[in-house]
């Protein structure tokens, strides 16, 4: 995600999936895609203001008809918890979380967030895919169970994989 290449690999996995509204924090790690959201006219971009915030975003607009993603990073994955568990796994919500990984070995910076992430999401029971080459990202967005356009009407999808991303 924090590539240019890499972001448009993404959004080019987005719309193939069929999603079509990914509400945002902002993140200067994501830049490079927020900024292609913000000039695409296929998807609808929502800009929040917490990562919780963006979940119930999510679930209203999949209750509404949409196919939704959640763009943050993994300290904003800790941030919404809580709308996660009492909203989009209580009640089989599919959103794809689009998770930049801070943290990670030699990210000093951040190294306890890097340290409990992949804890915390199995803890929740959120199945993931980490994400480090560009080339892949697309696809791998593609057969995401949650990303797959067949699936996008399905309720109770609580085990939806969320991509989950790392730099690199």
């Amino acid at each position: 995600m924090g590539t240019p290449e890499g972001s448009r690999q993404i959004l080019a996995g987005l719309k193939e999936a069929g999603i079509n509204l990914v509400a945002s924090v902002p993140d200067i790690n994501l830049l490079h895609l927020i900024n292609l959201l913000y000039a695409d006219k296929e998807i609808t971009h929502i800009p929040v203001g917490r990562e919780e915030e963006g979940i119930g975003v999510c679930t209203g607009a999949y209750v509404g008809g949409k196919r939704v993603a959640m763009l943050m990073q993994n300290g904003g994955l800790m941030n919404s918890c809580n709308g996660l568990t009492t909203t989009a796994l209580q009640f089989g919500i599919p959103i794809l979380l689009l998770v930049y990984y801070a943290g990670e070995m030699g990210d000093n910076a951040f190294h306890m967030l890097g340290l409990v992430t992949e804890p915390v999401l199995d803890g929740l029971g959120i199945k993931y895919a980490v994400m480090r080459d560009a080339a892949k990202v697309k696809t791998q967005i593609i057969e995401a169970p949650c990303g797959r356009k067949e699936s996008g009407n399905e309720r109770g999808r609580a085990g939806c994989r969320r991509g989950h991303h790392r730099r690199g």
